[in-house]
């Protein structure tokens, strides 16, 4: 029996042992694999992130303020600097091989040689008050204005997603117009960049971030000619201002936040509306117009009515979008037509939401072009 006990035990003996050196070559060969990488991937700082806008296809992609016939197709893309062995040269790396940084154009590598890093995650987000409008009593209630990120999952995680101009609230507002699908307006954007050698990390080894504001990449669709003005304040969140104190200093301050895009208020957009248009209030030369299908739409350089028109009774204005086609009178301008409206925020709606018509509560609709005559 002592033999074959004592084989037994060199046999046991024996695949200890090949199991330790099994262990340690497994490991040896891992860390010979992993540790180059480890290695080149500690080399590889990110250091800044950009959102470049890509116009038509046309394979550059800029960061800053762009700005869009509305209608024009575009496409977002991320844009990453690095350096290799802490501050060595820049390099830059996105989807596209072209890309303007302020103002000034470098080439970029491909993304893939980010794979480097491990697990690349990318984060989109708008950047914007949230809000469609602002109810502010007094100008001291500037000083709560505020922006901020969003985050948009729905555009999706990739290096380069489709140009969307759908603000944050664009989801919850009710309209209670015909669908239209918007083309215009105004959107900032940021994006996170994010690495991780594990997978499973639930904190990024590395993260950068694009600008927020005040350096946010913007992208501003307009609408033609008398339309430009006003469709560019959608997307943008409107200041409805209260009957209480309103200075001189409060008023510059909204003034400012109009100039930058940031917020608009009824007054300051007519202000911009008419200065566009190179006339003032008391050049307007307003004209009774019912709204009963009796009027022809005319094109904006014949005379009224037309697209970019002032349509007003009393002091509730609004500006005129077109004819809806299939509902009222065809080529007629009647309640049915579309205008853009600005009393709570930047909306479209049928001119008869918002004017009583065939009624003495009416009022008379009142017509002007913010354009001189031709």
């Amino acid at each position: 029996m002592l033999p074959v006990r004592h084989s037994i035990l060199n046999m046991r003996r024996r695949l200890l042992l090949f199991i330790i050196v099994t262990g340690i070559v497994a490991v040896a060969a891992l860390v010979l694999w992993f540790a180059p990488k480890a290695q080149e991937a500690s080399t590889l700082r990110l250091a800044r992130a950009w959102v470049g806008v890509e116009v038509g296809g046309g394979g550059l992609a800029r960061t800053g303020t762009v700005r869009l016939v509305a209608g024009e197709s575009f496409r977002l893309h991320a844009v990453v600097e690095a350096h290799r062995g802490g501050d060595g040269e820049a390099v830059y790396y996105s989807a596209t091989p072209r890309v303007e940084l302020d103002g000034q154009e470098v080439d970029a590598l491909p993304v893939e040689e980010l794979s480097v890093l491990g697990r690349v995650r990318l984060l989109w987000f708008s950047v914007e008050n949230g809000l469609p409008f602002r109810e502010m009593e007094n100008g001291a209630d500037l000083e709560s204005f505020r922006y901020e990120q969003f985050f948009r999952p729905e555009w999706g995680s990739a290096w380069s997603i489709d140009g969307a101009l759908d603000a944050y609230f664009d989801s919850w507002v009710e309209n209670d117009v015909p669908a239209i699908e918007r083309d215009f307006g105004t959107l900032r954007y940021q994006v996170w960049v994010e690495t991780s050698l594990d997978e499973d990390a639930l904190v990024p080894d590395q993260r950068v971030k694009s600008a927020s504001l005040p350096d946010a990449t913007r992208v501003e669709a307009r609408l033609p000619e008398a339309l430009g003005v006003p469709s560019a304040v959608f997307g943008l969140p409107g200041i409805v201002r209260g009957d209480g104190d309103w200075d001189a200093a409060a008023l510059a301050r909204l003034q400012g936040l109009h100039r930058d895009r940031l917020a608009f208020s009824r007054v300051t957009l007519l202000q911009e509306l008419l200065h566009a248009g190179g006339v003032g209030w008391g050049d307007l030369n307003w004209q009774l117009t019912p709204l009963d299908g009796s009027v022809p739409w005319r094109d904006a350089k014949v005379g009224m009515p037309a697209p970019g028109d002032l349509v007003r009774v009393a002091d509730r204005w609004v500006v005129l979008l077109g004819d809806e086609t299939g509902v009222g009178e065809p080529g007629m301008l009647d309640g049915a037509d579309l205008c853009l409206d600005f009393a709570a925020g930047a909306s479209v709606r049928r001119l008869d939401q918002i004017f009583l018509l065939g009624s003495e509560e009416g009022g008379d609709v009142q017509v002007a072009s913010p354009r001189p005559p031709v």
